[in-house]
């Protein structure tokens, strides 16, 4: 059996600027405490699943990235992705697996901190009998504003998965991408409308719904929206979609889920925890059979 720690949204950040610029919180206790979690818990390895900075600006719209706070050099882009880098390797006690998130960016800054020799974009692996899969939604270099990002997974993603679902489609396969590859509309009664609507979800979601629907995929797990709304599992066509709180949230104050995932490719049954950093305590988020 494997368990694996899911850790979604942390929205780390490096210091504060001037007032209304940068926010004035950190993140890094209750990501440290998250990582303590999924160490009691004795995960086996770590998603880092996106969004492991935040948002530099409380004006979602601005669109110079690169040239925020007299920035030219991305310096504080460099601050909070070594901020991140340096919280999960000396936090969690095993290895880790980071994909982008929409916060994530510029794309070349990410992969000062994050190589891609070292830290594949997309990428997947097998290991006791499982699969597991992991997708970039966010494949873009990222100088646009946070509204207008059009998270979608790209055509070699879907060739990749194609070709996995295609050699052996009887391999139980998880996956894991930042932002959600469906709707949970019981979450929220406006997931798809306002101006955030095609923000919160991955645009082409119907087209890797029908591609993971033809091996066997057992769940989902993203992150990325909900903040503090609530948690949902989301079955289409056999496949579990499952999405909890953001961990970081730009409340101070505020703590949300750290997640974990169990698979006995054995027994052939799978479960995702969570823990509530705020109210202390955990529950079961989902659990599957095939």
């Amino acid at each position: 059996m494997r368990t694996i720690g899911l850790i979604f949204d942390l929205h780390l950040m490096s210091d504060t600027h001037a007032e209304g610029e940068r926010r004035k919180y950190d993140g890094v206790p209750r990501a440290r405490r998250a990582c303590e979690k999924l160490n009691e818990v004795g995960v086996d390895w770590t998603v880092a699943g996106g969004d492991l900075r935040t948002l530099a600006s409380h004006y979602p719209h601005r669109t110079d990235w690169g040239r925020w706070h007299d920035d030219p050099d991305n310096k504080y882009y460099r601050k909070d992705f070594r901020r991140a880098k340096e919280l999960l390797d000396d936090e969690l006690d095993g290895e880790y697996h980071p994909i982008r998130g929409n916060h994530d960016r510029p794309l070349s800054v990410w992969e000062e901190f994050f190589p891609p020799e070292e830290y594949p974009q997309w990428f997947h692996f097998r290991e006791d009998g499982a699969r597991y899969v992991f997708l970039d939604s966010s494949p873009h270099q990222g100088y646009h504003h946070l509204t207008q990002t059009q998270n979608f997974v790209t055509a070699p993603q879907l060739s990749m998965l194609e070709r996995l679902m295609d050699e052996d489609g009887e391999v139980p396969t998880f996956v894991f991408c930042h932002a959600p590859l469906a709707k949970h509309t019981e979450l929220h009664p406006d997931w798809e409308t306002g101006y955030t609507g095609a923000y919160r979800f991955t645009l082409n979601y119907p087209s890797v719904q029908h591609v993971l629907e033809r091996g066997n995929t057992v769940l989902v797990n993203s992150g990325h929206y909900s903040s503090d709304h609530g948690r949902e599992t989301t079955a289409v066509e056999g496949v579990k979609y499952v999405i909890a709180r953001h961990l970081g949230g730009s409340d101070p104050d505020y703590a949300g889920d750290v997640r974990w995932m169990t698979v006995d490719a054995d027994r052939r049954e799978a479960t995702v925890h969570y823990y509530d950093l705020s109210a202390d305590e955990e529950g079961l988020l989902a659990e599957a059979t095939w």
